[in-house]
């Protein structure tokens, strides 16, 4: 079942092998949705009552931009477009897949 959300296209390109844990994605003004890269492949799904490990906070323009690949990640949460929180070794396991 795919995720109806705008940044769904771009997640499901970026998010398919799995890390161990729950990411939560949280874009301003939008709803959040759950990254769960628990299995083998990672299922998008929206967020739910279970805990995420890890949460991006950011517009839905820099999401957009780090779902594309390239170093938008890391400039992202340098410049603080991106915020982070919660368990920083998800972030050590999350291997994104570049859409371009």
């Amino acid at each position: 079942m795919s995720l109806d959300h705008p940044l769904a296209s771009g997640a499901e390109q970026t998010f398919k092998r799995g890390f161990g844990a729950i990411l939560r994605i949280a874009p301003d003004g939008l709803a959040a949705f759950d990254v769960d890269g628990r299995g083998a492949t990672c299922v998008l799904r929206p967020a739910s009552d279970e805990n995420p490990q890890c949460v991006w906070r950011a517009s839905p323009d820099t999401l957009n931009r780090i779902f594309e690949g390239g170093r938008a990640l890391e400039s992202a949460y340098l410049s603080g477009r991106l915020k982070i929180a919660g368990d920083m070794s998800v972030m050590a396991r999350v291997i994104l897949e570049s859409a371009r």
